[in-house]
């Protein structure tokens, strides 16, 4: 897998942080990615996956912030039997089971409940999960990479999250650098866009400016929207369509 387009760049801050994946796909540990909206986590998990020894097994991805009961979150992490509540018509394998040799990437894991944190504790010490309705519990084989743009140091003190699953989930902890962080990428990273989504602009002369008072909070998903519209209202955009920027 090549170098994904959010983490391309010469800027000294994109490439300590390449050097930190490419390190880190070599071992096993369990990987923590910080950073803002915007600054490809997602690619960065996908890219450790690629060149780790579990490449050629599961990469499965779930996002914490789309649940909201922890009957249910249960069931999409660690699975449940048929007939274990009403309306389970089948068994159904859950994140950890599908993922079982491979790769497991929770995002948003700052949002998760207490409660799951619990269940997760568990699972990253133990290698054991236990599905809804089942009689015994399933050992699984699984890398976790999470991800997050909460100081979950912080959320520690105010006691939403377990200061013991913390030191669990970075062992290994990468931070994923903002465009800010990045000045120097950004005409890269704007020719870039420009490419995928078949636009032919030049770089705003203000694009630095723009970056600088805080106008891009989405980072690349922002440099993205900002060439589409700048194509769209100045007439040069195609019909061309391409799949949106890796998000993270």
């Amino acid at each position: 897998m090549e170098i994904p387009f959010p983490l391309q760049g010469g800027s000294a801050a994109i490439s300590r942080v390449r050097e930190q994946i490419e390190k880190a796909a070599g071992t096993d540990f369990p990987v923590l990615l910080r950073g803002e909206s915007g600054c490809g986590k997602q690619s960065a998990a996908e890219w450790l996956h690629s060149l780790s020894p579990r490449r050629k097994n599961p990469f499965i991805e779930t996002n914490s912030a789309c649940w909201n009961q922890n009957s249910l979150v249960h069931s999409i992490l660690f699975g449940h039997e048929k007939g274990a509540f009403t309306g389970a018509g089948t068994r159904y394998r859950g994140c950890f089971e599908r993922a079982h040799r491979g790769t497991l990437f929770l995002d948003e894991i700052g949002e998760l409940d207490p409660a799951i944190q619990a269940m997760l504790l568990k699972v990253l010490d133990q290698g054991l999960i236990e599905p809804i309705g089942a009689r015994e519990p399933v050992r699984v084989d699984v890398r976790l990479v999470t991800a997050t743009n909460r100081d979950l140091a912080l959320e520690v003190v105010c006691q939403r999250f377990r200061q013991d699953l913390l030191s669990r989930i970075s062992l290994l902890e990468i931070v994923l650098p903002s465009l800010e962080e990045r000045i120097e990428d950004l005409p890269h990273l704007w020719q870039g866009i420009c490419r995928r989504r078949g636009l032919v602009l030049d770089c705003p002369q203000d694009l630095v400016d723009r970056v600088e008072s805080k106008q891009m909070k989405g980072n690349l998903r922002d440099l993205e929207r900002l060439a589409i519209q700048s194509a769209v209202w100045g007439g040069s955009a195609t019909p061309r369509v391409l799949q949106s920027l890796p998000g993270g």
